[in-house]
């Protein structure tokens, strides 16, 4: 029987499919107990663990559904799971349930829904018996209800007005009250309660399809304390309690401004520099002391998982916290996925929250939300993987997490797949969007494998005190940060440290690269008046951009021809060179001038090495049916595949 050389083709819907290829037996051990070293997640062997994640967002699938979905999410080498939204009341997302989340919302908010929880733990099993970890959270995007009163005894009064102002708390809309539900645990000692409450029955709880307690188990890689929250930006931004708690807060500011010797005034317009700097400090440590009791509650139940505060850029001032008490720092990134569209792009923005001596993971990343966004980026949206898996290679980034591939469980079918799957940005239902998932599998194997090197001369910026900001602006501009550019050269993070004035004359402070903008490991190319992203590596030779009537920089096997936006992502998938490669794993997205699929794009390889009597076969893995065509691929006198 002759033997083939295998390469396998991830297409557009233009060409007959299969869906990827099972995952094989599953193992009992598939995941194994990591731990923080330095700026990386490693195993036992002390080898880089990188995360390629998906967050599911409120989502409780039947059994069947769970073990298929598991399946589906490991081929597209995701090892990592960001539940997310988990107590949200979402009988918007989840209808036939009682009420969508992990907890029933009848009469308080402290009870388990035994459904809800019992395919919880099946997905979460399911998950975790093909090496996926799990990204929990302490609050879940919780609502509180008037009937968690009586979690604290106090007198009939204060009872009567906490309730009323939790009825009146939970009468706003949610844009008005998603900030103060966040803040609430740091400033009310019920809701704090509530918390402590969830973390230790979550946490002591024993899955019984693994037989483990969450706080036991190995695949839980990390919590978050709560999500995207800073007391400093809730108050900045004018969020005001009902009267009830506002006055509480506004008490605490005040007694820790006269202790200062300060008038504190009106907290939301502090008078004078001096006021503003003890209203971040005030704030900060709101925020640090919820974080502290917090983490110590997640230690009593014998989890030494560990912990972030918080996620979402909020300034230098919430970046030191996380300095001084995360075990790892997780951003979110909803950007332009067209990098090549200018100097400045998402990633020099995501770079402002990397510090030097933690694993960095960005928790939620997509392209930037808002119809007008959508309308505007969608058609390039598959550079995004591309750029993902090549800049977090470079800048040594631990985690990528893709947000979301659902919301609740409808339009989910037996076979975990989406029961339509279009060519469609879907950017809170990835489950839907073939052309995104196309890449999945290829850019998770770039940045998971390291086929990319990291950066050899990374910077590290240093960020002196003091901290604070007396407006949104301010809060959001941060205090010092390197030229637009120098983030497609250079890894960059940031240290806090006393004096960082000897940095300001140097190159990334002073200077803008030019248009075309290479990597210090010269395996990356941003063009931005190409607008071309070149990936060329040992193991991976990958293009997004527009075509034009010359070759992309770098690339050596992968040819391209034809105009229109493109995307070809190629791998190598048994550890040797492209060209010396015998299995090779190829995406590819082409679209044309109106943005939509075309063929017209032409893919070959070049200076493949000599077959040896044997021949090339192409297996069609995308989009998905039953059986995989193999078609039978020619190679020329020059080593071409053509």
């Amino acid at each position: 029987m002759r033997l083939l050389r295998k390469i396998s083709f991830v297409a557009t819907v233009m060409f007959a499919a299969i869906s990827g290829p099972t995952t094989g037996a599953l193992a009992a051990d598939a995941v194994v107990p990591l731990r923080i070293q330095g700026t990386q997640y490693v195993n036992p062997d002390g080898e880089p663990v990188r995360f390629w994640g998906v967050n599911l967002v409120a989502l409780y699938p039947e059994h069947e559904v769970a073990e298929a979905m598991a399946d589906n999410l490991a081929v597209r080498q995701i090892n990592l799971v960001r539940p997310h939204h988990n107590l949200r009341p979402s009988g918007d997302w989840n209808p036939s349930m009682v009420s969508g989340a992990l907890v029933t919302y009848q009469d308080d908010s402290r009870q388990f829904d035994p459904v809800a929880l019992d395919r919880f733990d099946y997905l979460n099993a399911a998950l975790r018996r093909r090496g996926i970890y799990l990204f929990l959270s302490m609050h879940f995007s919780r609502s509180y209800l008037p009937g968690d009163v009586d979690i604290q005894k106090t007198d009939d009064a204060d009872r009567a007005a906490w309730v009323a102002a939790m009825e009146e708390l939970n009468g706003y809309h949610w844009k008005k009250s998603i900030d103060l539900k966040k803040m609430l645990p740091a400033i009310d000692e019920r809701a704090a309660l509530v918390n402590e409450e969830f973390v230790r029955k979550l946490m002591t709880h024993v899955n019984p399809y693994t037989g483990l307690a969450y706080a036991a188990d190995a695949q839980v890689m990390g919590l978050e304390v709560v999500n995207e929250s800073s007391a400093e930006y809730a108050i900045i931004c004018g969020n005001r309690f009902p009267t009830y708690w506002h006055d509480k807060l506004v008490a605490k500011w005040h007694a820790y401004a006269q202790a200062r010797g300060l008038e504190g005034g009106d907290l939301y317009a502090p008078a004078d520099t001096k006021t503003r700097e003890a209203r971040a400090a005030f704030l900060r440590e709101l925020d640090e002391k919820y974080a502290l009791r917090m983490k110590a509650v997640l230690r009593e139940t014998g989890s030494q998982a560990p912990v972030t505060i918080s996620n979402l850029w909020r300034g230098e001032n919430n970046l030191q916290l996380h300095a001084e008490h995360a075990d790892f720092v997780e951003a979110h990134m909803y950007g332009d996925p067209f990098v090549v569209r200018k100097v400045d792009d998402w990633i020099a923005a995501v770079t402002r929250t990397a510090l030097a001596d933690k694993p960095f993971i960005i928790g939620e990343l997509n392209q930037a939300e808002g119809e007008t966004n959508i309308a505007a980026q969608s058609p390039q949206r598959t550079m995004l993987p591309l750029a993902a898996s090549a800049y977090g290679s470079l800048h040594d980034w631990s985690g990528m997490v893709w947000f979301a591939w659902n919301h609740g469980g409808q339009g989910i079918g037996e076979d975990g797949w989406a029961t339509a799957e279009g060519r469609k940005s879907r950017l809170g239902r990835m489950i839907e969007d073939g052309m995104q998932i196309d890449h999945l599998r290829t850019a998770g194997m770039i940045f998971r494998r390291g086929l990319v090197s990291p950066s050899v001369s990374p910077i590290t910026v240093g960020i002196a005190p003091p901290f604070f900001a007396g407006n949104y602006n301010e809060l959001m501009r941060g205090k010092t940060w390197i030229k637009p550019g120098w983030q497609g050269v250079h890894g960059v993070r940031k240290a806090f440290v006393a004096n960082a004035a000897d940095q300001a004359s140097l190159p990334w402070m002073t200077q803008t690269p030019p248009s075309v903008i290479t990597s210090d490991t010269q395996q990356i190319v941003k063009d931005v008046d190409r607008r071309q992203l070149v990936v060329a590596a040992p193991a991976v030779e990958a293009f997004s951009g527009m075509l034009d009537d010359r070759e992309p920089a770098k690339l050596k096997h992968l040819k391209l021809s034809g105009t229109g936006f493109t995307t070809v992502i190629l791998v190598v998938d048994d550890g040797r060179p492209v060209g010396e490669s015998a299995r090779l794993v190829m995406s590819r997205t082409a679209l044309d001038a109106d943005g939509q699929d075309t063929s017209t794009t032409r893919v070959s390889l070049s200076s493949m090495a000599a077959a040896d009597g044997k021949s090339w076969q192409v297996r069609i893995t995308r989009p998905r049916f039953a059986d995989p065509p193999a078609m039978k691929v020619e190679i020329d006198a020059n080593s071409n595949l053509l």
